[in-house]
């Protein structure tokens, strides 16, 4: 089973509730939707604030690059005057492979922060599937399904590149800046372009910080995915599923979860588990429950005699979508 192939196998849509009027009333900010394939939350939003000469974009929550995603980003009133140019930057940022695409919304009264966020709804094409076995899914029409909140490899890196943000904020944390920084340089990101003079400790303090914090949290979610994985294999059987270097220990079967199941889907805090730094602790759930819907079943055109499958779900914030899909295959052998 291939989750994502092309971009458009992955739809991702947010689900985010907010006070927003069309009318302006003095409110101190604008919402907008942000719809785009091919770029990461981050470069998205780098590429936004250099466009309009902004650098206050907030978001509720982040959207990889190797998707169509859709969320909200706020952006104070005070650049109202880039809603004339919205047009131009859309068809500026438009190509057969990637796109970035901002619509106005309304206004609100405060900025998005990630706490807004309800969760995700998905659309999800998978391939290279057998056929039989394809068709023995879409029979269920739906399935329950429970798995572990695992961070999926996405929180480690980008598509196509080494996955070791958890070992940059490793090498932060414990001040090897040298470290980080030949770390960096092995994962793709677009901050290698940054200018190094020779200072490890000065580059890293030129990174936007909304980055350098996901290089700590990516490190804090390292050591949740350890955490989770101990409390597994104590419950009953596990596998382990590797993914881009990333190892997962995966239920072979329901009932190595009903220890945690059996106390109300219980939450840790990231960060207290080992490292303990984090200023304020972020609970998590250690299980996630979705209902996967099956809605359609057809030739896969890129994979002669196999099929893809189309599902639908949604998931809380934080939650992944592709784990889910590790679970599911796991557990519909």
């Amino acid at each position: 089973m291939i989750i994502k192939y092309i971009p458009e196998d992955f739809i991702v849509q947010e689900v985010l509730v907010t006070d927003h009027t069309p009318k302006y009333e003095g409110q101190p900010y604008m919402l907008l939707c942000l719809d785009k394939k091919g770029f990461s939350t981050f470069d998205a939003m780098k590429k936004i604030e250099t466009w309009f000469g902004i650098n206050e974009t907030e978001t509720a929550g982040l959207k990889d690059s190797d998707g169509i995603t859709s969320q909200k980003i706020s952006i104070p009133i005070s650049h109202r005057d880039m809603l004339d140019r919205l047009d131009e930057f859309n068809q500026e940022n438009m190509d057969e492979k990637s796109f970035i695409h901002l619509s106005f919304l309304g206004y609100i009264n405060e900025p998005l922060k990630p706490a807004r966020l309800e969760g995700n709804v998905f659309r999800l094409r998978l391939r290279d599937m057998d056929k039989a076995r394809a068709e023995k899914w879409m029979k269920k029409q739906i399935y329950t399904l429970v798995y572990p909140n695992y961070f999926d490899k996405q929180r480690f890196g980008i598509p196509n590149h080494k996955k070791q943000t958890h070992l940059i904020g490793e090498a932060l944390y414990n001040k090897d800046f040298r470290k980080a920084y030949e770390y960096l340089l092995e994962s793709g990101t677009s901050e290698v372009s940054l200018p190094f003079e020779g200072d490890y400790e000065k580059f890293f303090s030129q990174i936007d910080k909304r980055v350098r914090g996901f290089y700590d949290s990516a490190l804090y979610s390292a050591d949740f995915n350890a955490r989770l994985g101990d409390l597994l294999e104590e419950g009953g059987p596990v596998c382990t599923v590797e993914d881009e270097g990333i190892t997962f220990r995966m239920p072979k079967e329901k009932r190595t979860m009903a220890g945690l199941m059996a106390e109300d889907f219980p939450e840790e805090e990231i960060g207290t588990f080992r490292i303990k730094t984090l200023e304020q602790a972020v609970p998590r759930k250690l299980l996630v429950t979705t209902n996967v819907n099956f809605l359609g079943c057809e030739d896969d055109e890129f994979h002669p005699g196999k099929s893809v499958l189309t599902v639908s779900f949604f998931l809380p914030m934080g939650a992944y979508a592709t784990m889910a899909m590790k679970q599911l295959d796991i557990f519909l052998q």
